[in-house]
């Protein structure tokens, strides 16, 4: 597990727990034997972006809980797979000129509310 997944679990965990940095250790070691490939909802944002369309954080939720639930683990999730996904379901709104400039220049998500 990389080092900003366990910073931000501890983050998270943190008003719960009596020792932060202990709990970082306990998890740091628990991870070293193990392996998670880590797809985050702004990775789903980013996909969409890219098709020059804009979900709802609903939606990219969405897309996250169907491709782990449907996917072969003997390939895993590809980056086409989002896309895919995204289009074929034909989600989101189409981006303005404006967002895609954004997203292109500065890589500034758009989500839509």
């Amino acid at each position: 597990m990389h080092e900003h997944h366990i910073d931000d679990m501890v983050r998270r965990l943190k008003p719960v727990l009596r020792d932060p940095q202990k709990a970082k250790v306990i998890l740091q070691r628990y991870w070293r034997t193990r392996m998670a490939l880590v797809w985050m909802v702004e990775d789903v944002h980013r996909a969409a972006n890219e098709r020059e369309v804009a979900l709802t954080e609903k939606e990219a939720i969405q897309v996250l809980e169907t491709l782990h639930r449907q996917h072969n683990a003997q390939y895993g999730i590809k980056w086409e797979d989002l896309t895919t996904h995204i289009e074929d379901r034909v989600l989101g709104r189409k981006m303005t000129k404006r967002e895609v400039a954004r997203f292109v220049k500065r890589d500034i998500l758009t989500i839509q509310k």
